[in-house]
């Protein structure tokens, strides 16, 4: 896989959950939990794949 679209996962992840909560708070989801978590973990696991691959790519 290309460099530079590994590092864009982690980004994209971030993306997909921040817009998971968009359309959750639209709908009117946001009683359940269950949805609001998933879209939490989204963005943790994205963020944490960012840093990881970010430092990893990096030269010191």
């Amino acid at each position: 896989m290309n460099n530079r679209l590994k590092q864009l996962i982690g980004v994209a992840l971030v993306i997909i959950g921040a817009l998971f909560l968009i359309v959750a708070y639209l709908a009117g989801w946001t009683s359940s939990n269950l949805v609001l978590l998933s879209a939490l973990f989204i963005i943790v696991i994205g963020v944490f794949l960012h840093v990881k691959l970010a430092k990893s790519g990096e030269k010191y």
